[in-house]
């Protein structure tokens, strides 16, 4: 639990140490799911679980009667506890998958870590950024004068995305622009420094590996948000 208040202030000596500890991963992955379980208390909270599930369904072109049977049954107790099972499943999901990715890259090192250790690593660094996010998306709701308004897919003006027109940008192109968050840079500085601290390798090896895998990420929604 330490852990979690020193990667704010000391995250070097917090990643330094995590070849040495064992189950490093428990507290951080427990904390993240609790936090993205927050986020997807409030989100609906404010804006509407059936207003939502119709901003998404516009744009689909589906029929009008599947429209209004998805959205009768946004609030129902199934489809609510769903979510919230679902959020944490993805949460650790999305975790294991990074860790992977970037346990193979280590695996090119001198100094290959565990994967236990290179989990913990993700999921300390993942920390800051989920609850900052989760924060700063709470004071928005709290603040809104119509929260029912906000855009759900866009709550927060980090990313150039924020500041275009939807409607006037191409799919993929506007996609690329809500990628280009300083909250995602910082993070990616922060895994970048956590991988170079538990393989001993330099900052920019670590920044290399973290790019790659940023670029994959942001390529594959540029591909869904084009087909959806």
């Amino acid at each position: 639990m330490k852990s979690l208040l020193e990667i704010f202030y000391s995250p070097g000596a917090v990643f330094a140490g995590l070849p040495e500890r064992r189950a490093a991963w428990i507290a951080p992955l427990i904390a993240n799911c609790l936090v993205i379980l927050l986020m997807t208390v409030l989100v609906p909270h404010y804006l509407g679980r059936a207003n939502m599930m119709r901003r998404q369904l516009e744009n689909l072109h589906l029929p009008s009667e599947r429209v209004e049977a998805a959205i009768a049954g946004a609030n129902s107790p199934g489809r609510v506890i769903g979510g919230y099972v679902g959020a944490v499943v993805a949460t650790a999901v999305v975790l294991l998958v990074i860790a992977g990715v970037m346990f193979a890259f280590g695996l090119m090192t001198r100094r290959a870590p565990r994967f236990a250790t290179m989990f913990s690593m993700v999921s300390l660094a993942f920390f800051p950024y989920w609850l900052v996010t989760t924060l700063m998306t709470a004071a928005v709701l709290m603040t809104a004068a119509d929260p029912a308004a906000l855009d759900a897919q866009n709550l927060l003006a980090t990313n150039a995305g924020a500041y275009m027109d939807r409607n006037a940008l191409a799919k993929g192109l506007y996609s690329l622009m809500t990628s280009l968050d300083v909250l995602s840079f910082v993070e990616i500085g922060l895994l970048s420094y956590g991988f170079a601290k538990v393989t001993r390798v330099s900052v920019f090896y670590g920044l290399a590996a973290v790019l790659g895998l940023w670029l994959l990420y942001v390529s594959t929604k540029m591909a869904i948000s084009l087909m959806m």
